[in-house]
Protein backbone atom coordinates (compact mmCIF):
# COMPACT_ATOMS: atom_id res chain seq x y z
CA UNK A 1 0.00 0.00 0.00
CA UNK A 2 1.47 3.31 -1.05
CA UNK A 3 2.00 6.16 2.02
CA UNK A 4 -0.97 8.45 2.50
CA UNK A 5 -0.45 12.30 0.90
CA UNK A 6 0.69 14.59 3.47
CA UNK A 7 -0.80 17.17 4.46
CA UNK A 8 -0.95 20.50 2.99
CA UNK A 9 1.10 23.50 5.11
CA UNK A 10 -1.56 25.62 7.19
CA UNK A 11 -2.62 28.76 6.08
CA UNK A 12 -2.68 31.49 8.35
CA UNK A 13 -6.18 33.03 8.38
CA UNK A 14 -7.36 36.97 9.98
CA UNK A 15 -10.66 36.58 11.79
CA UNK A 16 -12.72 39.43 12.49
CA UNK A 17 -14.79 39.58 15.07
CA UNK A 18 -17.85 41.52 14.81
CA UNK A 19 -16.36 44.20 17.63
CA UNK A 20 -13.42 44.38 15.24
CA UNK A 21 -11.12 42.13 16.89
CA UNK A 22 -8.87 40.84 14.30
CA UNK A 23 -7.51 36.83 15.60
CA UNK A 24 -5.30 34.88 13.94
CA UNK A 25 -6.15 31.43 12.99
CA UNK A 26 -4.18 28.26 10.72
CA UNK A 27 -6.50 26.48 8.12
CA UNK A 28 -5.42 22.89 7.66
CA UNK A 29 -6.43 22.07 3.74
CA UNK A 30 -7.12 17.98 2.92
CA UNK A 31 -4.83 16.90 0.48
CA UNK A 32 -7.70 15.46 -1.49
CA UNK A 33 -11.31 15.91 -1.48
CA UNK A 34 -13.09 17.61 1.49
CA UNK A 35 -14.94 15.06 4.00
CA UNK A 36 -15.87 17.28 6.45
CA UNK A 37 -14.99 20.53 8.64
CA UNK A 38 -13.30 20.49 11.83
CA UNK A 39 -13.39 23.50 14.83
CA UNK A 40 -10.72 22.94 17.07
CA UNK A 41 -11.61 25.38 20.12
CA UNK A 42 -8.87 25.63 22.71
CA UNK A 43 -8.78 25.20 26.51
CA UNK A 44 -7.26 28.12 28.54
CA UNK A 45 -4.43 29.47 28.53
CA UNK A 46 -3.42 27.47 25.88
CA UNK A 47 -2.33 28.30 22.30
CA UNK A 48 -3.23 26.74 19.09
CA UNK A 49 0.07 25.64 18.47
CA UNK A 50 -0.36 23.01 21.01
CA UNK A 51 -3.17 21.46 18.69
CA UNK A 52 -1.32 21.25 15.85
CA UNK A 53 -0.19 17.88 15.08
CA UNK A 54 -3.86 16.53 16.09
CA UNK A 55 -5.27 19.32 13.05
CA UNK A 56 -2.58 18.12 10.68
CA UNK A 57 -3.58 14.18 11.31
CA UNK A 58 -7.06 15.36 10.97
CA UNK A 59 -6.58 17.02 7.87
CA UNK A 60 -4.84 14.28 6.24
CA UNK A 61 -7.36 11.87 6.94
CA UNK A 62 -9.88 14.62 4.82
CA UNK A 63 -11.24 16.95 6.92
CA UNK A 64 -10.53 20.55 6.72
CA UNK A 65 -9.58 21.83 10.47
CA UNK A 66 -9.37 25.33 11.61
CA UNK A 67 -7.42 26.34 14.83
CA UNK A 68 -7.46 29.75 16.23
CA UNK A 69 -5.90 31.94 19.22
CA UNK A 70 -8.34 33.75 21.22
CA UNK A 71 -7.85 37.69 21.76
CA UNK A 72 -4.88 38.19 24.16
CA UNK A 73 -3.65 34.68 23.50
CA UNK A 74 -0.89 33.05 21.13
CA UNK A 75 -0.78 34.89 17.89
CA UNK A 76 -3.79 36.96 18.71
CA UNK A 77 -2.06 38.66 21.01
CA UNK A 78 -1.48 42.02 19.91
CA UNK A 79 1.83 43.57 19.88
CA UNK A 80 0.84 46.41 22.16
CA UNK A 81 -0.09 43.60 24.77
CA UNK A 82 3.14 41.73 24.28
CA UNK A 83 4.47 42.48 27.93
CA UNK A 84 0.90 43.43 29.43
CA UNK A 85 -2.38 41.96 29.00
CA UNK A 86 -3.06 45.56 31.27
CA UNK A 87 -6.34 47.41 29.70
CA UNK A 88 -7.34 44.49 27.16
CA UNK A 89 -10.90 44.75 27.91
CA UNK A 90 -12.07 41.21 27.41
CA UNK A 91 -13.59 38.39 29.17
CA UNK A 92 -15.16 35.05 28.95
CA UNK A 93 -17.91 35.49 26.57
CA UNK A 94 -15.91 37.77 24.56
CA UNK A 95 -14.25 34.89 23.95
CA UNK A 96 -17.42 33.00 23.65
CA UNK A 97 -19.78 34.96 21.59
CA UNK A 98 -16.63 37.22 19.76
CA UNK A 99 -13.99 35.44 19.60
CA UNK A 100 -15.26 31.74 18.62
CA UNK A 101 -18.14 33.46 16.65
CA UNK A 102 -15.71 34.48 14.20
CA UNK A 103 -13.95 31.00 14.12
CA UNK A 104 -17.29 29.43 13.62
CA UNK A 105 -18.25 31.78 10.67
CA UNK A 106 -15.21 31.65 9.09
CA UNK A 107 -15.28 28.11 8.74
CA UNK A 108 -18.85 28.06 7.89
CA UNK A 109 -18.26 30.01 4.90
CA UNK A 110 -16.36 27.20 3.78
CA UNK A 111 -18.68 24.42 4.60
CA UNK A 112 -21.48 26.20 2.34
CA UNK A 113 -24.19 25.19 4.67
CA UNK A 114 -22.74 21.74 6.08
CA UNK A 115 -22.98 21.65 9.84
CA UNK A 116 -19.44 21.98 11.70
CA UNK A 117 -17.50 19.57 14.37
CA UNK A 118 -16.38 21.23 17.26
CA UNK A 119 -13.37 19.92 19.14
CA UNK A 120 -13.40 21.56 22.22
CA UNK A 121 -10.81 20.89 24.54
CA UNK A 122 -11.82 22.03 28.14
CA UNK A 123 -12.98 25.96 28.03
CA UNK A 124 -13.33 25.59 24.16
CA UNK A 125 -16.29 23.64 24.64
CA UNK A 126 -17.83 26.32 27.14
CA UNK A 127 -17.53 28.33 24.34
CA UNK A 128 -19.96 25.96 22.19
CA UNK A 129 -22.14 26.49 24.90
CA UNK A 130 -22.14 29.77 25.76
CA UNK A 131 -21.99 31.55 22.46
CA UNK A 132 -24.94 33.03 20.74
CA UNK A 133 -27.87 30.71 19.31
CA UNK A 134 -27.30 31.44 15.85
CA UNK A 135 -23.51 30.59 16.16
CA UNK A 136 -24.86 26.86 17.76
CA UNK A 137 -27.23 26.62 15.08
CA UNK A 138 -23.72 25.88 12.89
CA UNK A 139 -22.35 23.14 14.71
CA UNK A 140 -23.54 19.62 14.35
CA UNK A 141 -21.38 17.80 16.76
CA UNK A 142 -19.51 19.19 20.19
CA UNK A 143 -16.46 17.10 20.77
CA UNK A 144 -15.61 17.91 24.45
CA UNK A 145 -12.76 16.74 25.97
CA UNK A 146 -11.59 17.07 28.87
CA UNK A 147 -14.06 19.59 29.91
CA UNK A 148 -16.46 20.20 32.64
CA UNK A 149 -18.00 22.54 35.58
CA UNK A 150 -15.41 24.45 36.78
CA UNK A 151 -16.48 24.53 40.73
CA UNK A 152 -13.25 24.17 42.50
CA UNK A 153 -13.89 22.08 45.08
CA UNK A 154 -15.52 19.39 42.42
CA UNK A 155 -12.03 19.61 40.74
CA UNK A 156 -9.80 15.87 40.63
CA UNK A 157 -7.00 16.34 43.86
CA UNK A 158 -4.00 17.82 42.55
CA UNK A 159 -5.65 20.73 41.09
CA UNK A 160 -7.99 21.13 44.30
CA UNK A 161 -5.58 21.28 46.30
CA UNK A 162 -3.71 24.74 44.42
CA UNK A 163 -7.37 26.20 43.62
CA UNK A 164 -7.43 28.23 47.11
CA UNK A 165 -4.07 29.94 45.86
CA UNK A 166 -4.80 30.75 42.70
CA UNK A 167 -8.70 31.84 43.28
CA UNK A 168 -8.73 33.03 47.03
CA UNK A 169 -4.98 34.62 46.85
CA UNK A 170 -3.23 35.08 43.56
CA UNK A 171 -5.90 36.05 41.43
CA UNK A 172 -7.66 38.46 43.72
CA UNK A 173 -4.65 39.93 44.91
CA UNK A 174 -2.41 40.29 41.63
CA UNK A 175 -5.32 41.43 38.84
CA UNK A 176 -6.30 44.42 40.28
CA UNK A 177 -2.97 45.51 40.92
CA UNK A 178 -1.32 44.29 37.22
CA UNK A 179 -5.09 44.76 35.60
CA UNK A 180 -4.53 41.21 34.31
CA UNK A 181 -3.57 37.89 35.67
CA UNK A 182 0.45 36.95 35.24
CA UNK A 183 -0.49 33.45 35.10
CA UNK A 184 2.27 32.61 33.17
CA UNK A 185 5.12 33.84 35.38
CA UNK A 186 2.96 31.87 37.92
CA UNK A 187 3.20 28.82 36.05
CA UNK A 188 -0.72 28.94 36.71
CA UNK A 189 -3.41 28.82 33.67
CA UNK A 190 -1.25 31.56 31.13
CA UNK A 191 -1.72 35.19 31.21
CA UNK A 192 -5.46 35.77 31.13
CA UNK A 193 -7.09 39.78 30.54
CA UNK A 194 -8.18 41.42 33.73
CA UNK A 195 -11.97 41.10 33.08
CA UNK A 196 -11.79 37.34 31.79
CA UNK A 197 -9.50 36.55 35.08
CA UNK A 198 -12.35 38.71 37.65
CA UNK A 199 -15.29 36.26 35.99
CA UNK A 200 -13.57 32.93 35.88
CA UNK A 201 -12.76 32.91 39.30
CA UNK A 202 -16.24 34.48 40.28
CA UNK A 203 -17.76 31.20 38.23
CA UNK A 204 -14.81 29.20 39.81
CA UNK A 205 -15.87 29.73 43.44
CA UNK A 206 -19.69 28.52 42.63
CA UNK A 207 -21.02 25.95 43.09
CA UNK A 208 -23.21 26.65 40.44
CA UNK A 209 -20.11 27.64 38.34
CA UNK A 210 -21.42 30.01 35.64
CA UNK A 211 -24.83 29.58 35.39
CA UNK A 212 -24.93 29.62 39.15
CA UNK A 213 -22.85 32.46 39.31
CA UNK A 214 -23.87 34.54 36.46
CA UNK A 215 -27.60 33.02 35.50
CA UNK A 216 -29.07 35.55 33.54
CA UNK A 217 -25.81 35.94 31.13
CA UNK A 218 -25.25 32.42 30.57
CA UNK A 219 -28.04 30.37 31.16
CA UNK A 220 -30.11 31.51 27.89
CA UNK A 221 -27.15 30.15 25.64
CA UNK A 222 -26.66 26.90 27.50
CA UNK A 223 -30.44 26.50 26.68
CA UNK A 224 -30.33 27.19 23.27
CA UNK A 225 -27.79 24.94 22.51
CA UNK A 226 -29.30 21.51 20.64
CA UNK A 227 -25.66 19.73 18.90
CA UNK A 228 -24.85 16.57 19.73
CA UNK A 229 -22.17 16.32 22.42
CA UNK A 230 -19.72 13.07 22.58
CA UNK A 231 -17.50 13.95 26.14
CA UNK A 232 -14.78 12.40 26.97
CA UNK A 233 -13.39 12.50 30.61
CA UNK A 234 -10.06 10.84 31.69
CA UNK A 235 -9.74 8.86 34.80
CA UNK A 236 -6.42 10.85 35.09
CA UNK A 237 -6.83 14.29 34.60
CA UNK A 238 -5.57 16.22 37.09
CA UNK A 239 -8.38 19.09 37.18
CA UNK A 240 -11.88 18.02 35.54
CA UNK A 241 -13.18 14.97 37.63
CA UNK A 242 -16.29 12.42 35.64
CA UNK A 243 -18.44 14.37 38.06
CA UNK A 244 -17.30 18.21 36.50
CA UNK A 245 -18.15 17.02 32.89
CA UNK A 246 -21.85 15.42 33.81
CA UNK A 247 -22.21 19.06 35.53
CA UNK A 248 -21.41 20.29 32.11
CA UNK A 249 -23.76 18.12 29.82
CA UNK A 250 -26.69 18.52 32.18
CA UNK A 251 -26.45 22.06 32.06
CA UNK A 252 -27.71 21.47 28.47
CA UNK A 253 -30.60 19.63 28.49
CA UNK A 254 -31.56 20.34 25.01
CA UNK A 255 -28.25 19.11 24.02
CA UNK A 256 -28.23 15.05 23.71
CA UNK A 257 -25.04 13.97 24.69
CA UNK A 258 -22.76 10.59 25.35
CA UNK A 259 -20.06 10.63 28.09
CA UNK A 260 -17.11 8.51 27.26
CA UNK A 261 -14.84 7.66 30.51
CA UNK A 262 -11.48 6.59 28.93
CA UNK A 263 -8.43 5.20 31.61
CA UNK A 264 -5.40 5.59 29.54
CA UNK A 265 -4.40 2.60 29.88
CA UNK A 266 -6.64 0.85 28.08
CA UNK A 267 -5.99 2.76 25.00
CA UNK A 268 -1.87 1.85 25.51
CA UNK A 269 -1.29 5.48 27.14
CA UNK A 270 0.66 5.84 30.21
CA UNK A 271 -1.38 8.84 30.60
CA UNK A 272 -3.56 11.47 29.47
CA UNK A 273 -4.44 13.99 32.06
CA UNK A 274 -6.09 17.59 31.53
CA UNK A 275 -3.90 18.52 28.51
CA UNK A 276 -2.79 15.25 26.93
CA UNK A 277 -5.27 14.67 24.40
CA UNK A 278 -3.56 16.26 21.56
CA UNK A 279 -0.05 15.38 21.99
CA UNK A 280 1.35 12.74 19.55
CA UNK A 281 1.49 10.07 21.72
CA UNK A 282 -2.43 9.68 21.40
CA UNK A 283 -2.17 9.66 17.51
CA UNK A 284 -2.44 5.75 17.40
CA UNK A 285 -5.73 5.08 19.93
CA UNK A 286 -6.92 8.23 21.03
CA UNK A 287 -7.05 10.94 18.08
CA UNK A 288 -9.13 7.96 15.98
CA UNK A 289 -11.96 8.08 18.45
CA UNK A 290 -12.15 11.63 18.58
CA UNK A 291 -12.20 11.72 14.67
CA UNK A 292 -15.01 8.77 15.11
CA UNK A 293 -16.99 10.89 17.79
CA UNK A 294 -16.58 14.21 15.45
CA UNK A 295 -16.98 13.10 11.75
CA UNK A 296 -17.21 9.19 11.40
CA UNK A 297 -13.69 7.95 11.06
CA UNK A 298 -12.47 4.86 8.61
CA UNK A 299 -10.12 2.06 10.18
CA UNK A 300 -10.90 3.63 14.18
CA UNK A 301 -10.23 1.27 16.75
CA UNK A 302 -13.43 0.28 19.04
CA UNK A 303 -14.63 3.67 20.88
CA UNK A 304 -14.76 3.58 24.67
CA UNK A 305 -17.59 2.10 26.30
CA UNK A 306 -20.06 5.15 26.99
CA UNK A 307 -21.75 5.38 30.67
Amino acid sequence: MSAPAAASTPVALDLRAADGAVLRGLLHEPPGAVRSHVLVAGGLGIAQRHYCAFAAWLAQRGHRVLTFDLRGTGASRAPEHRRSLRGLQADMLTWARQDFAAAVQALAERARGEPLAVVGHSLGTHHAAMTDPATQRRIGVVVAVAAGSGYWRDWAAPSRRRAPLMLHLAAPLLTPLLGYFPGRALRMVGDIPGPAMRQWTRWCRHPGFAWGAEPKLVLPSLAAARFRIEAFSFTDDEAMTEACTRKLLAAMPGAPSVLHVVAPGDLGLRSVGHVGAFRREAAATLWPLLELAAVGGAAAPDPVTPR
